[in-house]
């Protein structure tokens, strides 16, 4: 459990690094010091020219202070070397580059699919959440694939515009320690990284067990949202395509 939580790519582990290999070389000069002291400090011999006895002591004490600078430049080298953390979500753009508002508005009809209005996304979300409760923040959605009235998509959608938890996520963590978070609550299997279209970010999409059989589980991230979509589908690939058309229809 302890290793799980633990984010090799996040900043602060890799701040950590850092402060492990200053802290290492710290230890060093003052070992180096602390070793040589009576060398350093050797007193002047009976009958010794006290004005030599003091040179001599000046050029050990530069000597260790020069070896001391070389550890702390070599250590401070490997340190700048090892500081490659992955950027928090918040700082994520667009395929291009460039910033975006990524508002996110359900859209009525995307692709093949439906929203699902009135009693009938009632009797989804009964179906969908079976008893269980979401926080207040989310907000969800229903899709009809084939205009039967029963919901093939379940769409949960979380923004750092309304929701301090995932603001804070979002300043802290990156995307893929999101989505790995995500997909671990989920207890999905198989996860798989797709492509995220031009709006950037990360989409992944895993299996889950449903009350059905497996289902698919899709989840995009960006500098702003955190959008998970439940299929009724078992292809990884299908499933992902289905979730970046909604992307795509429900970004502004």
């Amino acid at each position: 459990m302890i290793v799980a939580s633990i984010d090799p790519t996040s900043q602060a582990f890799a701040i950590g690094e850092v402060i492990g290999v200053m802290a290492a070389a710290a230890t060093a000069v003052a070992l180096l010091w602390w070793l040589t002291r009576s060398w350093r400090t050797q007193p002047i011999p009976p009958g010794g020219d006290p004005a030599q006895a003091m040179r001599g002591k000046r050029k050990r004490t530069w000597f260790l202070a020069g070896v001391s600078v070389l550890i702390v430049a070599v250590a401070s080298v490997k340190a700048a070397a090892s500081y490659h953390p992955e950027p928090r979500a918040v700082e994520a753009r667009s395929a291009d580059g460039t910033e975006e508002s990524l508002v996110i508005i359900l859209p009525e009809i995307f692709d093949r699919f439906r929203l699902l209005k009135g009693e009938d996304a009632q009797r989804a979300e009964t179906e969908a959440l079976a008893g269980r409760k979401l926080p207040h923040s989310m907000r969800t959605g229903y899709y009809d694939q084939d205009a039967d009235g029963s919901y093939d998509l379940f769409v949960l959608v979380g923004s750092a515009d309304w929701d301090e938890e995932v603001a804070e996520n979002k300043a802290t963590k990156s995307i893929e320690r999101e989505l790995r978070n995500f997909f671990t609550a989920s207890k999905a299997r198989n996860v798989t990284p797709f492509d995220a279209g031009k709006h950037g970010g990360g989409l992944s999409c895993g299996q889950v067990s449903g009350p059905d059989g497996d289902q698919t589980l899709c989840a995009w991230s960006d500098a702003v949202n955190l959008v998970g979509v439940r299929l009724h589908s078992a292809d990884l690939a299908d499933a992902a395509r289905t979730t970046l058309a909604l992307r795509n229809a429900a970004t502004r």
